[in-house]
């Protein structure tokens, strides 16, 4: 009888390691699994295995693991990690960006609307709308918005471009996103509506409080009284790491940069009004197709409000990427200023 049991007791503990072993079998084939099956798809990774032998020493390990969810606003400091670079499934809940980092995938509940990866080769003439940077808006517009001001500011001030600066970023300084973020208020002011540029340097010192610091000023606007805002546009630019390229659409004989248009979401926190901005981008973005095909190159909608719980006209805009030149994000600026237009007539009609 003894003996018996001790083989039953054995058989168990034997039924027991293999059961152990299967499951964690199985967990290592599930995630080899998933990990390699986005770096099949098409378009996404290069093939050619450049990312699979790169390295991560422990500060850049720190950088990726230490800093998610900055002020739940979808920030990190990993200012240059891509989605077309890391597989369209990578850890999505280990990193959330900053709009640059996770600005190319739809998955996990994220809406897209056609993103253009190849901008138009050709060069797109001018449409038959008002186009001079000096003629005014419409009377009706105008009228409308004589009480009202639109607003730019830049969260990540420190953002700059490449072939200008020198760098990506500059360290305690305004970058050139600064520029084209002024260079819409201005125009739009020539053109007779009331803009402003906010000067604020939101990511220096810490840049992971650049959400923190950038929602105080909103705030700050929104309650402030006086004219009310008609619209509130956060500039910022993107970041493909691994290229040295940058998208462009040629127009009327002109590069521009691309622009990419983000939307936060009620998924992380409470966010009444962010149908009402996709509603906004959606108008923006088809609007922009019929007047400049590939200019704006779609609407991501991420996890987070980027501060645009505080408005109904409240967007993030990437102004091209780091690669591009600051005319080519500059001309990006003003061809979106007349796309703007157009969309803010159609809705005081």
């Amino acid at each position: 009888m003894q003996i018996l049991n001790f083989h039953n007791f054995i058989k168990s503990i034997f039924f027991i390691v293999v059961f152990i072993v299967i499951i964690l079998a199985g967990l290592s084939i599930d995630l080899s699994y998933n990990y390699l099956s986005t770096w099949s798809m098409p378009g996404q990774v290069s093939q050619d295995g450049s990312f699979l032998s790169a390295t991560i020493n422990e500060k850049f390990a720190q950088r990726l693991i230490g800093s998610v969810n900055s002020a739940m606003a979808g920030d990190t400091d990993v200012e240059h990690l891509s989605r077309d670079y890391l597989g369209r499934q990578f850890a999505e809940n280990m990193f959330t960006s900053s709009i640059n980092a996770l600005a190319y995938s739809n998955d996990n509940g994220e809406t897209q609307i056609a993103v253009n990866s190849n901008p138009s080769t050709h060069d797109i003439k001018l449409p038959a709308i008002r186009m001079e940077m000096e003629e005014p808006a419409s009377p009706a517009l105008i009228e409308s918005a004589k009480d009202s001001r639109i607003i730019f500011y830049c969260t990540h001030g420190t953002e700059t471009y490449i072939p200008d600066s020198g760098q990506a970023r500059l360290n305690g300084k305004r970058g050139l996103v600064n520029n084209v973020a002024a260079n819409m208020a201005n125009i739009l002011a020539k053109k007779g509506l009331a803009a402003e540029y906010i000067n604020t340097l939101h990511d220096w010192p810490e840049y992971n409080e650049s959400y923190a610091k950038s929602r105080d000023t909103v705030k700050q606007l929104v309650d402030s009284g006086g004219s009310k805002i008609l619209a509130l546009f956060d500039v910022h630019r993107d970041s493909i790491p691994g290229s040295t390229q940058a998208a462009t659409v040629k127009v009327d004989g002109r590069k521009s940069a691309v622009i990419l248009i983000v939307v936060g979401t009620d998924e992380r926190k409470e966010h009444p009004r962010w149908k009402e901005n996709l509603s906004f981008a959606q108008k923006l973005y088809q609007e922009g197709q019929s007047m400049y095909p590939g200019l704006i190159k779609g609407v991501r909608t991420k996890a987070g409000t980027y501060n645009q719980e505080y408005h109904d006209h409240a967007l993030l805009l990437e102004m091209g990427s780091d690669y591009n030149s600051l005319d080519e994000a500059q001309y990006a600026g003003e061809l979106f200023i007349n796309v703007l237009l157009q969309v803010l007539e159609k809705e005081v009609k």
